[in-house]
């Protein structure tokens, strides 16, 4: 079968319903077999008993732990996902152990130099609303694309305009594989134990300026960082370092 071909079969929309119920099977699987150790919940209780708006931040490739990590009886979540193909099957996955969805992507600058607008504007005010009304926004500041552990400022200015703060967590189950893949994506076992780690939520000055925005990424970057390394480590697994920070000409392209 050829690259083309295949990636047609994949991307198919039976095929893609299919891995989104396997996908949806095993991370609730993973919810509720697992033996779960709580690092750090102390910072994430306060925000939860709040019912106020939050961002919750996650590495992208810890995307198989979103559903384990944030409680059901707290904050509804908003699981920002990307627009790409690749992207229906963990949507829908999302969707089918009862989390509500929106897709968007980055905006890409096209040849003739405008700019192409993919859904990002609309999941944006989407995210928005639902952060102001009390609900919780979950981002994966390095997604969809990358570089790994390098955080955009989508999630930043969510919580700036919403005025919520940032929550920075991971997580790791020991005997998990690592993928290979740009993000090092983490694939949890059933029926191991499992770390899940939160850190200080991250509050941005009530006019926060441009120089704070960077502040605010700068600090989540390193504390999701520290999240995820803490929780590879605490399950024996390898540690993995961010990617190089991308280039003016890779965030132009992005």
């Amino acid at each position: 079968m050829s690259k083309k071909l295949s990636r047609a079969f994949f991307r198919s929309s039976p095929v893609q319903w299919f891995f989104a119920g396997f996908l949806a099977a095993w991370m609730a699987l993973v919810r509720v077999t697992t033996r779960w150790t709580f690092v750090g919940q102390e910072h994430a209780e306060p925000v939860w008993k709040s019912g106020k708006g939050v961002v919750w931040c996650y590495w992208h490739s810890r995307i198989m732990g979103a559903h384990s990590i944030w409680p059901t009886d707290v904050q509804k979540m908003l699981m920002l996902i990307s627009l790409s193909p690749d992207g229906q099957f963990v949507a829908r996955a999302a969707e089918l152990v009862g989390r509500t969805v929106v897709r968007g992507s980055s905006s890409k600058k096209k040849a003739d130099g405008e700019t192409e607008d993919k859904g990002a504007l609309q999941a944006f005010r989407q995210m928005l609303s639902h952060a102001s009304k009390g609900g919780c926004v979950g981002i994966t500041p390095d997604g969809p694309r990358g570089p790994r552990m390098r955080a955009q400022l989508g999630a930043v200015r969510v919580a700036k305009m919403a005025k919520v703060p940032l929550l920075p967590s991971a997580f790791a189950v020991k005997g998990g594989g690592y993928a290979k893949s740009w993000d090092r994506f983490h694939l949890p076992p059933l029926f191991s134990r499992g770390v899940i780690v939160y850190k200080p939520a991250i509050a941005l000055p009530a006019k926060a300026s441009e120089a704070d925005m960077e502040a605010a990424r700068l600090a989540l970057e390193i504390a999701l960082t520290e999240a995820m390394q803490e929780a590879d480590r605490l399950v024996g697994g390898p540690l993995i370092e961010p990617a190089p920070p991308a280039t003016a000409a890779e965030e132009a392209e992005a």
